[in-house]
């Protein structure tokens, strides 16, 4: 019986992470400022970084699932 593989968090994925939830909690805070024109670029910088880290880390998990590499 296999045991199972422990997920472990590598250094890129804490900072993009972190990056993705700092750029989200200035956007709402931006806008309930009503600063708009600052919260608008952190939104979008924010749904960027997200799909970055979607992007980069499910090539990486294929990688490493793949046992002929």
């Amino acid at each position: 019986m296999e045991k199972p593989k422990e997920k472990k968090i590598t250094w890129a994925k804490w900072v993009v992470r972190t990056l993705a939830i700092s750029a989200s909690t200035l956007a709402v805070v931006a806008f309930l400022k009503g600063e708009y024109e600052a919260g608008a670029p952190l939104i979008l910088a924010w749904l960027a970084i997200v799909v970055a880290e979607k992007r980069m880390f499910k090539t990486l998990s294929l990688k490493e699932e793949d046992p002929t590499s």
